[in-house]
């Protein structure tokens, strides 16, 4: 693209460099073995424990070793370990763990141990040949095996997701290597309560709770403003081949970083390197020339093992289900950790994902009435040279250090790069009943993004004592800076497209030609910074019942500076939005029912600038502002493997904004003015079930009840209504994978449910999707100790529908037919 040259970043060819010296070092790591013939030592390995309570360590111990550890609760209630990094026998390991704090292991027999008082003859401790796998779960999914996870770290340290006032989903690394997620897209769409909406100009908005998510991603708990002002729909793109998991908290996030919604945030975790040897290799290869490749490769760098290293690399080459769609995905990354002191760890790395596709974008026309044409699900009304290309780069940094057993200090900063050049032809219009061959307007567009985000984040996290109880107190600030620097062309094609006979050939237009006979376009230059401070301080005011106040102060500032051609006018804008000492309270409590049980009420407040919004004057609107309330109870069970949730939920926004179509802005990249009239309330009633609920079936999904409504309206006649229609009241996700017994224990079988109520979109008619049900399931065998060979497949019963429904004429796309998908996965 002559007119907006690329910036693509060499930054690949170092990567590359990365990927080839850690993928060649973990490989010429002698290999440690991970169980002996009985009768022998068992060998000495490298240990990865953090400090914090006794009852986590012992659990990484028991994970780590493949021991399986019991104990009374009350012999580990309020005790503290310094955590343990090196290389040690595991005898040793669990005799270091285990000193000054009065208990000794005894052998249960079946290769089971058990924690007793520490006897006054100081028994000797004998791990033996014991080689059985730990069965507590920590915060890494990775390996668990398992839908559910220990703890989250999307509020910063680590806490259960019990011990969290707030609804959280987690898509754990088995859950999404069972369904075959390799996209942020993919994922979204299949967690509990969010909805994805395809803009018919590329990219996708996703909603949670009735509201759009809008800059509300975090990278290891660091949160950047990625998503939040594109030309067009949110066209981040995440390749989830780095990531550990990813937790999405729903409702109000402002505590995590200032400025958000009431719809929630997503954290990305990244995988990191591990103490011990390991390798993975994926290939698969499906539906509509679908080919995927992943090799993940890691350990330790050194004989101590405090030097570790990870690198992956993932290629996805697929066709699509509509004609001339196609796209390529590559991911590559790479990570270090070096333990520098026995307290602290540095850790640093990089990623870069690249996106190479050929979309078709715009959707499909309908009848003026609104009725469908027709068409097959293969229809695509774009043009071969369409073209979109995405670069983004990652840079990030770590460093956690451990002041004794009960407090830790963890820095973190982030910076990534996003490129992304777009080319494309779409046609639109109504079609009119008894036309034989009807044709509809073309046009195209030019777009060159380059976004630039910057993310610091530090705090301190320690436990305490006071009136006989154990307490907890969180202290930091985080920072972001974001930039955008945007142009964008729109103009028409002299050519028509026919509906029912398209032409894919048109004349590609020349780069040149988009700003002098562009109908709209402009250029958009943007700063975001915003920091704050904030507090977490959980306090147990007895022993079932805990006090949990937050609070953050942020300063907000940004300035955007566009020019803009709407309407046959130009019109440039520079809005200034500054916003000083704001508050953003957070308060719940916790009461524990029982072992298993514990009710929550939650309270958060609502702080989101809307700096992309333009009033008649150019100014920007002032911030949204809002409350949100939140009930619950979760449940706890069978030692943390399976995790249990049920809410209900009330958020008001007040001051949203609304467009203002009888004021015309060119100042606005849409053409239209915007107003902050707009007060909306979404409430309802989540229900969820994550990880083991029976021996061998593991279970994720959930129930979601959305309610929105206009409060106060630019519209009169809109008050009372719906507000956002796009949301379906009832959302069912649903997914289960069952290892089969006996001589079959080596097939496992998964089944499936994407199911929701009807949605619709509201102008001069109302256009309408039913409800519907997706079935997915999976099929697969372990061929011995390395490999596993899987079938998936998804909406098996090919149910046509519409996944996003658009007006008249255009802006409707049909979901994906049923697909099918071979996998083979090796673990070395």
């Amino acid at each position: 693209m002559q007119a907006f040259p690329s910036k693509r970043s060499p930054f690949r060819h170092a990567v590359n460099a990365l990927l080839l010296g850690a993928s060649v070092a973990a490989s010429a790591l002698p290999y440690t073995a991970s169980a002996q013939e009985p009768g022998n030592e068992r060998p000495a390995r490298a240990w990865n424990i953090a400090p914090g309570p006794l009852a986590g360590a012992l659990d990484q111990f028991a994970r780590q070793a493949g021991i399986s550890l019991s104990y009374d609760a009350g012999s580990v209630a309020g005790k503290n370990s310094p955590g343990l990094n090196g290389t040690l026998d595991p005898q040793s390991a669990l005799s270091r763990l285990l000193q000054g704090q009065g208990l000794q292991a005894q052998s249960q027999g079946q290769n089971a141990w058990l924690l007793l008082p520490q006897q006054q003859d100081g028994s000797a401790l004998n791990l033996g040949a014991t080689t059985i796998t730990g069965d507590r779960l920590g915060a890494t999914t990775e390996g668990s095996g398992s839908y559910t996870t220990g703890a989250v770290t999307i509020g910063k340290g680590e806490q259960s997701l019990r011990r969290t006032p707030q609804s959280v989903s987690v898509m754990t690394r088995k859950l999404m290597d069972d369904q075959n997620i390799t996209t942020i897209d993919q994922l979204l769409e299949r967690t509990p309560g969010i909805t994805s909406y395809e803009s018919p100009m590329g990219g996708k908005y996703f909603y949670s709770r009735g509201f759009k998510m809008l800059g509300q991603y975090q990278f290891d708990g660091v949160p950047l403003d990625i998503g939040k002002d594109y030309i067009q729909a949110d066209s981040f793109s995440a390749n989830m081949a780095i990531y550990d998991r990813v937790e999405v908290l729903k409702g109000a996030a402002g505590m995590l970083k200032g400025a958000g919604t009431a719809s929630g945030a997503v954290n990305f975790v990244r995988k990191r390197p591990q103490a011990t040897p390991t390798t993975s290799l994926g290939l698969s290869a499906g539906t509509w020339d679908n080919y995927h490749a992943e090799l993940d490769t890691g350990g330790p760098l050194n004989d101590s093992g405090t030097v570790r290293g990870r690198a992956a690399v993932s290629q996805q080459n697929r066709g699509s289900y509509m004609d001339l769609a196609k796209r390529q995905d590559q991911a590559f990354y790479a990570a270090l950790d070096m333990d520098v002191t026995p307290d602290t760890t540095l850790g640093f790395g990089a990623s870069h994902e690249d996106v190479d596709a050929t979309p078709c974008w715009s959707g499909l026309p309908r009848y003026r009435d609104g009725k469908s044409l027709g068409l097959s699900r293969s229809t695509c009304l774009g043009q071969a040279w369409n073209d979109w290309q995405s670069q983004r780069t990652t840079l990030f940094a770590d460093v956690t250090h451990h002041f004794n057993d009960a407090w830790k200090l963890k820095v973190s900063a982030v910076h990534s790069r996003n490129l992304q050049d777009i080319k494309y032809a779409a046609s639109e219009s109504t079609v009119d009943y008894g036309d034989p061959a009807p044709t509809l307007t073309s046009y195209a567009a030019l777009l060159d993004y380059d976004h630039k985000d910057y993310g610091l984040d530090a705090y301190i996290d320690g436990q305490f004592e006071a009136f006989g109880l154990q307490h907890e107190l969180i202290l930091g600030a985080n920072g972001s800076r974001g930039t955008q620097d945007d142009v964008y062309a729109i103009r028409n094609l002299p050519q028509r497209q026919s509906v029912f006979n398209p032409n894919h050939h048109f004349p590609e237009p020349a780069d040149d030609t988009f700003w002098p006979n562009m109908y709209r376009g402009g250029t958009v230059n943007e700063t975001a910074t915003q920091y704050g401070a904030y507090a977490t301080l959980r306090l147990r005011l007895a022993e079932p019942l805990m006090l949990v106040l937050g609070s953050r102060v942020s300063w907000y500032e940004n300035r955007r500076k566009s020019l803009n051609l709407a309407w046959g006018e130009w019109a440039d804008q520079d809005a200034r939005t500054k916003e000083t000492g704001v508050v953003t309270p957070f308060g719940a409590l916790i009461y524990d029912l029982n072992d298993n049980l514990s009710v929550y009420a939650s309270y958060a407040d609502i702080f989101q600038p809307q700096s992309s919004y333009a009033t008649v004057s150019g100014s920007a609107l002032k911030p949204k502002m809002g409350e949100n309330y939140e009930l619950g109870i979760k449940g706890e069970w069978f030692d943390g493997r399976l995790n249990s949730s049920l809410a209900v939920f009330r958020a008001i926004e007040k001051n949203a904004a609304q467009t203002d179509f009888e004021t015309r802005c060119g100042s606005s990249s849409d053409g239209y003015c915007y107003t902050d009239t707009g007060k909306v309330r979404a409430q309802g009633v989540e229900a969820e079930m994550s990880g083991e609920l029976l021996e061998r079936l593991q279970v994720f999904g959930g129930y979601t009840y959305t309610q929105t409504k206009n409060l106060k309206n630019i519209d009169s006649t809109a008050e009372g209504a719906v507000s956002n229609t796009y949301v379906p009241r009832h959302m069912l996700r649903l997914w289960g994978d069952y290892q089969l017994d006996g001589a079959l224990s080596k097939w496992t079988v998964g089944a499936g449910v994407n199911a929701q109520s009807s949605n619709y979109r509201l102008q001069t008619i109302k256009l309408e999707q039913a409800g519907y049900a997706l079935w997915n399931a999976r099929l697969a065998y372990q061929v011995d100790d390395t490999w596993t060979v899987a079938l998936n497949g998804n909406n098996l019963f090919d149910k046509n529908y519409y996944q996003t429904v658009g007006t008249a004429g255009w802006g409707n796309l049909y979901g994906e037919p049923r697909n099918l998908t071979l996998s083979l996965k090796g673990n070395f």
